[in-house]
């Protein structure tokens, strides 16, 4: 069986893994591009119940995104004060299976909840704007000096 799993990498919470969902194809990653990966939700109660943070307290009011006039993208955050979470900054891991994917630095700026009509075959979606490839920014401080604007 293939593994289409991604880890997430969160300053607050740690490694989270779990199940992909892929359509036709695999988003294309980019600095500054904003893409979108949906997890499967029922494999693992506590990741999901880690990402419904993310649900809850991330949207377009505590995280912005751009890219300037030199391209270079940014991102500014500002968690809401309720959140279990202090930064949305993840390091987004490909599985095996996904081996022509590299690993990437991203903001998550929303996330949504996907189920049928009993509460089952949930699905999280995350959209997230893309910051750099992990090869070229190793450690969470260097991303966040490189690209957090301080607005």
């Amino acid at each position: 069986m293939t593994d289409i799993s991604w880890t997430i990498h969160t300053q607050d919470y740690g490694e989270l893994t779990l199940p992909g969902v892929i359509g036709s194809s695999v988003p294309t990653f980019n600095p500054g591009r904003s893409v979108e990966l949906q997890f499967i939700a029922d494999v693992d109660r506590d990741a999901f119940d880690t990402l419904r943070e993310y649900t809850r307290f991330t949207n377009e009011n505590t995280t912005n995104t751009g890219i300037d006039i030199r391209g270079k993208p940014w991102y500014y955050e500002s968690p809401h004060p309720y959140a279990d979470f202090c930064s949305s900054l993840v390091l987004i891991e490909p599985g095996s299976g996904l081996s022509d994917l590299q690993e990437w630095w991203a903001v998550i700026t929303d996330a949504s909840i996907q189920s049928n009509s009993v509460g089952t075959n949930r699905r999280i979606t995350l959209e997230l704007f893309i910051l750099s490839d992990a090869d070229e920014h190793k450690d969470r401080e260097f991303i966040k000096n490189d690209f957090e604007a301080g607005l």
